[in-house]
This record gives C-alpha cells, sequence and structure tokens, in this order.
C-alpha cells in the first residue's frame, strides 16, 4: 500500500528533448567521426611540417594528413547534406568534388606511385580510399534523401 501511494506521487516522464545539444562545441559530436579525421589531419600536417622544418625526410603523411583533411571535409558537407542540415546546391556540390579532385591530383603527382602504394599504403592508398568511400556513401544518402 505503501508503495502505491509513493508511486501515484510520481511525476510522469518528460519526453527527451529532440534535436542539437546546446554548447560551443555540439557541431564537433554531431560528426564525430569527421571531427577526428580532421584534428588527426591537423596534427598530421603539422607534424610532417615540423620534421621538415627541421631537415628531416618526410613520410608518407606528408601527402596522407592533406588527403585526409579533404576527405573529412568532402564527407562531412555530404552528410550534412544528407541529414538535411544543410542544402544540396550546386556551390557545395562542386566544392565537394573539387575536394575529391584535389585528393586525386595529390596521388597522381607522387613519382613511383604503385611502389609508394605497396611499400607505404596507409597514406597511398588506405587513406584516399576511406575518403572516397567515405563521400561516396554520404552523397548517395544524400541523394536518396532529396528525391524522397
Amino acid at each position: 500500500m505503501l508503495y502505491e501511494l509513493k508511486a501515484a506521487r510520481l511525476e510522469p516522464l518528460q519526453p527527451a528533448r529532440m534535436g542539437r545539444r546546446a554548447g560551443v562545441f555540439s557541431h564537433f559530436f554531431t560528426h564525430i567521426g569527421s571531427s577526428v579525421a580532421l584534428v588527426l589531419g591537423f596534427f598530421g600536417l603539422l607534424g610532417e611540417l615540423s620534421a621538415v622544418s627541421k631537415g628531416l625526410e618526410p613520410s608518407g603523411m606528408i601527402v596522407g594528413a592533406p588527403i585526409m583533411i579533404l576527405g573529412a571535409i568532402a564527407y562531412r558537407s555530404a552528410r550534412k547534406r544528407a541529414l538535411g542540415e544543410a542544402s544540396s546546391t550546386l556551390a557545395r556540390w562542386m566544392f565537394e568534388i573539387s575536394s575529391l579532385v584535389l585528393i586525386l591530383a595529390l596521388l597522381v603527382a607522387q613519382p613511383h606511385l604503385k611502389t609508394l602504394m605497396a611499400t607505404d599504403p596507409a597514406p597511398y592508398f588506405v587513406i584516399p580510399l576511406w575518403a572516397l568511400t567515405a563521400w561516396l556513401i554520404a552523397a548517395t544518402q544524400a541523394l536518396v534523401r532529396s528525391h524522397n
């Protein structure tokens, strides 16, 4: 009986808050994967530039870091279109495509690319493949959303 009285005094559950979290860094948590890729890309690029400034031989991340940054930016743009956070404009499409073209240009500009892909696959094969695949998935989702 005492339990029933206590239960009767409970307030009804409030519906969960829908929408974005409030806060300065909320946009980082909305797109956590691309935010991590951006941070890793920027730190990788800073590390490579620091090594080059000290006279050391650059590693493959001198190419992999900019590819990671460009891929994350293009993916984030496509993902925002897929989620309806941004409209699908021609300028946004051109920005994404130009980012992907820059990725391909960075790869094609490397001498002995096949050898580099075999000896150091992360910056010359895995990161570009990840960037292009992630963008293709997000862009396809955005196209499906726009047709529905």
